[in-house]
């Protein structure tokens, strides 16, 4: 972060600089002109919430995207009555890309195990960026499809047996 992060009770206030910077390194937003990045930037909003608030519920759609400051979320998958734990994320932690960019559902919930800063952008500010800026949806759409390829590569190298006992449930790839 820059300079102009203060740091108050481990909750980042953070000004317009800080904004582009976090977004500047979003890999979707590779290749993304910087004129663009500033627009998105500007339209961005810092947001805290408490600790067990759920910032996206299964189920629900994904209208907003979210980029963690400070504090942990916790990844959760329902399955009837039981849930279960998928990972605690931390500071950079970015989600809710993928439903700036067409209608979807959350497939997990993503609850705040601390009090959480995010900065958060949301699709109805997503799209009026991309009427104004068309070029950049396949810039975005490329550097998604790379993300893809790259996470399925590595679990197809870290999960063999899995993979090769899985038949036509893999490979999203080969879509």
């Amino acid at each position: 972060m820059s300079s102009s992060t203060d740091q108050r009770e481990g909750i980042k206030a953070c000004s317009y600089g800080d904004y582009l910077d976090i977004l500047r390194e979003l890999p979707v937003l590779s290749g993304v002109p910087l004129d663009v990045i500033k627009v998105l930037a500007y339209l961005s909003a810092q947001e805290s919430f408490p600790p067990g608030e759920a910032l996206c519920e299964q189920g629900d759609p994904m209208d907003r995207s979210f980029y963690l400051l400070c504090g942990e979320v916790d990844v959760e998958r329902r399955s009837g009555e039981q849930i279960t734990a998928i990972a605690r994320r931390r500071e950079g932690f970015f989600f809710g890309g993928l439903g700036l960019l067409a209608p979807a559902k959350s497939l997990y919930t993503v609850r705040t195990a601390t009090e959480v800063t995010c900065l958060v952008l949301t699709k109805e500010k997503f799209h009026k960026t991309v009427e104004r800026f068309p070029d950049i949806l396949p810039k975005i759409l490329r550097n998604v499809v790379e993300h893809v390829f790259r996470w399925e590569e590595a679990f197809l190298k870290n999960h063999p047996e899995e993979c090769a006992s899985r038949g036509e449930e893999l490979g999203l790839s080969l879509f």
